[in-house]
């Protein structure tokens, strides 16, 4: 139960209410004066005080202020009990910050009933209090989650920012110095090298506008017609064209039909599942790029011959930040399949994926699919909730 300290110097009058207190089910303190009811609220910390203001050594007056300018005691509620009914002298309590005034000679149920309502106040002040210290407790969680996220980001698209700036100052050198001497066909290869990577540095920048879409909850889908095939081919071949003899990229597509999709999102999957693909596979080995159509659906399935995912990471691969355990050096953020999972949930699909370390793993993404019908089919969806 709570404790409440009552200061009176009138030992009969203390007493009384001590007693009735005590029946109560409080904890009831007593202190004789001013002076020595500040040094008990010190000690006990209790949950309220009673106290008169008429008193020897120091009036309630003077307690009050001593209590509010110590933290500690601040906070505590305060009821003035006192024979002053003079309107300065209630006046007076209040602007110094008193809760609630009492005259005498009062009733156990006055009395009683002003400390149930200012503990039930007090209460709810607390409850209040500490919703508001979660409320922000929550917040800054969520603000070092997301300077995380911007470090990592950073970091991400530095590093995959370097590889198409290296390979096009690579192949522009190559043309500078040895142009002369490459036959058309060699040239024209390494113009469509310098092309490809820089369609990947605009893919780069288009998904860092993604992710901060991404970030603010709400992405408006964009819907437009499109060669699924066609359009995945492309990315393929640009791809392809980077790695050069390093990685064969195979690519695979049953139709050319049109439908209505959401490019951005689609080359967030698909270049996000290739690039990881390429990235744990060994130099030489193939990357199998496989779409189909199926009762509505597209399956898009990504398939390396690389390190595979042991089976402990598995559970927590398609989480941001994740990697295998067994990457080593290999850079990255872990950022790549939690984004692929965003795209693929707004756009109302599903991924799953089968893996073996030292074989390679196959990610398969199941994509509805709404035909294109005519012009008026073409529309800009409402805004999809995501929560990350």
């Amino acid at each position: 139960m709570p404790t409440i300290l009552v200061i009176e110097d009138e030992a009969i009058l203390r007493n009384e209410v001590i007693e009735w207190l005590t029946l109560e089910g409080y904890t009831a303190l007593g202190a004789a004066d001013g002076m020595t009811g500040v040094e008990m609220a010190f000690r006990q910390l209790p949950d309220l005080i009673v106290c008169d203001i008429t008193m020897p050594r120091m009036d309630g007056y003077s307690v009050l202020a001593e209590l509010h300018a110590n933290p500690a005691t601040v906070g505590i509620p305060f009821i003035f009990v006192t024979a002053r009914v003079a309107h300065n002298d209630i006046r007076q309590g209040m602007e110094l910050g008193a809760d609630d005034y009492i005259t005498k000679p009062f009733t156990n149920p006055e009395l009683l009933q002003a400390i149930q309502v200012r503990l039930t106040k007090k209460t709810i002040q607390e409850q209040e209090r500490q919703h508001g210290l979660e409320q922000l407790q929550q917040a800054l969680v969520q603000e070092q989650e997301r300077r995380l996220l911007t470090t990592k980001l950073v970091a991400m698209f530095s590093h995959d920012f370097r590889n198409p700036l290296t390979s096009i100052l690579l192949f522009n050198n190559l043309l500078r110095e040895q142009g002369n001497y490459l036959d058309v066909e060699r040239r024209l290869t390494q113009c469509n090298r310098i092309e490809a990577s820089v369609r990947q540095l605009v893919q780069m920048l288009d998904d860092v506008l993604l992710v901060a879409q991404f970030e603010t909850g709400k992405l408006d889908l964009k819907l437009e017609p499109l060669d699924i095939g066609a359009f995945l081919e492309q990315i393929v071949a640009n791809f392809q064209l980077v790695q050069g003899e390093q990685h064969r990229i195979l690519f695979e597509s049953q139709e050319t039909a049109l439908y209505l999709m959401d490019a951005r999102l689609l080359r967030q999957i698909a270049a996000n599942l290739i690039s990881n693909a390429i990235k744990y596979s060994a130099p030489g080995t193939v990357v199998r790029v496989l779409v189909d159509y199926d009762e509505g659906q597209c399956r898009l399935t990504v398939q390396d011959q690389g390190i595979g995912i042991p089976v402990a990471d598995q559970p927590h691969l398609l989480e941001a930040f994740r990697r295998g355990s067994n990457v080593g050096n290999v850079p990255g953020t872990g950022l790549g399949l939690a984004l692929v999972q965003q795209a693929v949930t707004l756009l109302n699909g599903s991924i799953h994926f089968e893996s073996q370390v030292g074989v390679g793993t196959t990610m398969t993404v199941m994509l509805s699919l709404q035909p294109y019908l005519d012009k008026d089919s073409v529309r800009e969806q409402p805004a999809a909730e995501f929560q990350r």
